[in-house]
Order: C-alpha cells, then structure tokens, then sequence
C-alpha cells in the first residue's frame, strides 16, 4: 500500500500479522486525509510536524524517517507495555518551512485529529511558532532539533527540547577553537561570523558573540543572509573570506551551507571554518561540495563510532537506504522519550503524560544514542545532560575529532 506525500516521494507500508501501523499524510493542498478504521480507539496518536516540501524538505524528510522507525520498532516490540500494549500512529503535517503555516498544521493536528503529542519542527521559528499553539492548548510536544532558547524561555509547561541549547552550541565552537591553539601552531585569535538571518542564525551569532568574548578572541567582520535569496549575499561572503580571518564561524542549512562553503573556497579562503550542524552534517552536503568540502568542521549531537548508534544506523540503512543523520537521529531520540513517558503516565490525558515528560530521568543505555549519561528535563523544559562533538570531513567523510574521548582522529590543518 502507498500513500503519497509528494509528486515522486512516498513511503512503503507493510503490515505484519501482528503489527498495524496507520499513516495519515497531511497533503500539500490543505487538510488531512484519514479514513475511519476499528482500530482508531486502540492507537495512540502522534503528530509529526515537519517541512517536508521546500528548501528544507530533504532534512525534514530524514526526521520524518527517523520518527518512523522508533514508532515501527515500538510498535514491533509490544508498543506501550504499560497500557496494555496498545500500538502508536503517527499524522504527518508539513510545515513547508513556513512558521506560520506550521503554527496553523498544529492547532488542526489538535483540534481536527486529537493528537496526544506532537514531535516537530525542525527549524527554530517554526518551532517557536508551534510550540506556542500547542501551549494554548494543552499538548506536549517534542522539540526535535531548533536551538534557538525563545522556544524554552517563555516558561511553557507543555514543550520538552533533547538537544542542547544555542549557548551549548556557540560555546563547543569556542571550546574547539581553544583546543586548536593548544594543538596548532598558527595561533587563531580573529574569527568571523556568517550565518542564515533566521531565529536560528541570529541567536546562534549572538550566543557566539559572547562566548567569542569571553574567550579572549576578536571578531573582524560579520553578515548574515536570507537563505532562499543567497546569491544577493555573495559579495558579503566573498569580502569576509578576503579579510582573512584566523577562522570563520557558520551557521547554516544544507543548500546555503553548501553555497557558502564553497563561495569561501572559491574566495581562497584556507582558515578553519567551523559550522552548527543545521544540515552540513550529511553525506549531501560532502556530495555537493566533493574535494571542497575537505576539512571543513561542524558541531555535532552525535557520535557516529558508539555502538548504540552503529547498530541504529544499521536499521536506519536497512529500511531507508541511507546512512542516520543528526537530524533523524535526534527525532528517534524524542520519539523514544515520549514513549518512556507513556509507559510512565498514570493515564493517557494530556495533562499526565507533560507530567511524566517532566519526570524524565532516562538513564539506561538502550533508550538513548546521545553521547551523554542521561536524559532529563529542568523546569523550562530543556534537556539537562547533553554534550556536543566536533566533526571533520576528512578523505570524503564526516570524522569526530574532538572531544578527545570521542575523537576517531585528529583535527587536520586547512
């Protein structure tokens, strides 16, 4: 059986004996499609809020399969034990990248469709945008990845975020660039900013601009850019790579990350550049760049050489055929944490299940691939205990390179 999502992209769906897994996609047109089933009583619902047209809608795509999996291999192993085994079905609405329109697929996921949780949104504004609706009305929902802090400092109580903050991110950047002058003998003390004018790009240079400060270094230059319109932003990009910094700092996508890499090669630049993660960490970004894209540095969530993550992307290629992003990996993870608090909640209201998610104190290492020890939420809601890993693309592949615990190799000079 297939079901659609858009021209040329669909999702195959098998029914074992004793597995059912209902799919609703939201079109790009409108509204949702669903068709009434005996079992719609026994699921449980969880929408999935993602772009998945558009700019983003490669990334939004690897979350959505990310989601996919854990809810299959939930549904596999028994599904919620707890409350019977009662199975999860997921309803997939697109944001297209769009805060408004995504604010506008999550109050029709609660009110048309009864969601019991929601997992989104990718990007920052659409998630600042999102999680306030579902505050509104009373729906958890799971912060894949958006590390602007907006989405945790209004003091909601229904928003839970895994990944780190935007000072956790802009820190690791610094942090690395300390490790660097212990390690190289060019010493880095300028360093430049260039990122996407977005929420996310924006409160990362700023958390940047303060940790840069703290550490002692100087900032010689800045742009940022809109990243549907990049090629009005090129000169700015070229004349920051024609200062010639110690080192640059980017915050990007894929497709923009991609033209800013390369239009700081094509400039000659040769300094470290060192960028956030918001999609470089993936086999397209090396493939679009090829040599070019040789020792360039991204944060990382992950660290791809742990055993948890080996045997996940393992699944993760068996059923999709390519290799786990951070992206994806990150959307596993929320949706097994929202199954934890499931299995927790003394009930399947609301109410109770943000109790639960509250509560969250994940310690055991087959319900978590992030390399920390834990998985617990403070009172905004943001994940208490993760650490962020530098990577490097070295001969066609992202390396880590630090922490040194983590390091599969050494950094490499540019």
């Amino acid at each position: 059986m297939t079901r659609r999502l858009t021209p040329g992209h669909s999702i195959q769906l098998k029914y074992p004996v004793l597995l059912i897994i209902f799919i609703i996609f939201i079109s790009l047109s409108g509204g949702c499609v669903e068709k009434e089933s005996p079992e719609m009583n026994k699921t449980i619902t969880i929408g999935i809020l993602l772009p998945l047209s558009g700019e983003l809608g490669g990334r939004g795509n690897e979350c959505l399969n990310g989601s996919i999996l854990a809810i299959e291999e939930i549904n596999k192993n028994g599904g919620i034990q707890s409350k019977g085994g009662i199975l999860l079905r997921y309803l997939i609405a697109d944001s297209k990248g769009n805060a408004t329109i995504g604010a506008e697929k999550t109050k029709e996921l609660i009110l048309d469709h009864q969601v019991t949780a929601i997992v989104g949104a990718y990007q920052s504004n659409v998630a600042i945008a999102a999680t306030q609706i579902a505050e509104r009305y009373k729906t958890p929902f799971m912060v894949n990845t958006g590390i602007s802090d907006v989405i945790i400092e209004r003091g909601y109580a229904y928003t839970f975020r895994i990944i780190p903050t935007v000072d956790d991110y802009a820190h690791t950047k610094v942090q690395f660039l300390e490790f660097l002058n212990r390690k190289f003998k060019n010493p880095i003390k300028n360093v430049a900013l260039i990122y996407e004018n977005s929420a996310y790009g924006t409160s990362g240079s700023l958390a940047e601009h303060k940790f840069l400060k703290q550490g002692g270094f100087s900032i010689t230059g800045e742009t940022s850019y809109v990243a549907a319109d990049l090629k009005n932003f090129q000169d700015n990009i070229r004349k920051i790579a024609n200062d010639n910094p110690d080192a640059i700092f980017t915050t990007t996508y894929l497709k923009d990350g991609v033209i800013v890499s390369r239009e700081l090669k094509d400039a000659g630049y040769t300094g470290p550049v060192i960028d956030s993660g918001g999609g470089t960490i993936s086999q397209s970004f090396i493939d679009s760049l090829g040599p070019d894209a040789e020792k360039i540095y991204s944060v990382s969530e992950l660290v791809y050489s742990l055993p948890a993550v080996m045997d996940l992307n393992k699944r993760y290629h068996a059923r999709f055929g390519v290799n786990l992003s951070g992206a994806s990996a990150n959307t596993y993870q929320a949706v097994l944490v929202l199954k934890d608090a499931l299995e927790r909640s003394v009930s399947l209201a609301k109410e109770d299940i943000r109790i639960a998610l509250s509560e969250t104190n994940i310690t055991s290492g087959t319900d978590y691939i992030i390399p920390d020890d834990q998985i617990t939420f403070g009172p905004d809601g943001q994940n208490k205990f993760l650490r962020l890993t530098m990577m490097q693309v070295q001969n066609g592949s992202w390396i880590t390179v630090w922490p040194e615990i983590y390091a599969e190799s050494v950094p490499q000079e540019s």
